[in-house]
């Protein structure tokens, strides 16, 4: 759904109120009851879910190019170092999603990205048992 940019901005402020409550109260089942502003921009939880995980997966994706780009050729390393600036970034909505990682919204994206870390970690492993 297009959204004018002032809608886009109010929209974030939203869901920035959301997640700062929810870490000032370290509660993260449900962050939306405490911040209803978000309802005027998501029609139930599940649609909140898809933009968070959305706006981590871009996040990430970002972080990872970047850190590919600046990086020497390691690529667990410049993963590693991608991941944990994102999760020091977004460390609240990071939450929020490990809260709902088996929610039908995103449960598929969660799965994915943890086979993803863990094929990376895997492969990493096998790489070092070889050099050795």
């Amino acid at each position: 759904m297009w959204r004018s940019g002032a809608t886009r901005r109010r929209q974030q402020v939203a869901v920035s109120q959301m997640i700062d409550a929810a870490q000032r109260s370290g509660h993260y089942a449900a962050p939306w009851r405490s911040t209803p502003a978000v309802w005027e921009f998501f029609s139930d939880e599940a649609d909140i879910l898809r933009h968070l995980q959305q706006t981590w997966r871009n996040a990430l994706a970002g972080a990872v190019y970047v850190a590919i780009e600046a990086g020497d050729g390691d690529l667990q390393a410049d993963v590693t170092h991608a991941f944990t600036t994102v999760c020091q970034r977004h460390g609240g909505l990071r939450k929020v999603l490990e809260a709902h990682a088996d929610h039908p919204a995103i449960a598929s994206a969660m799965r994915k990205e943890q086979a993803l870390l863990t094929s990376l970690a895997v492969a990493a492993d096998a790489d070092l048992r070889l050099a050795a």
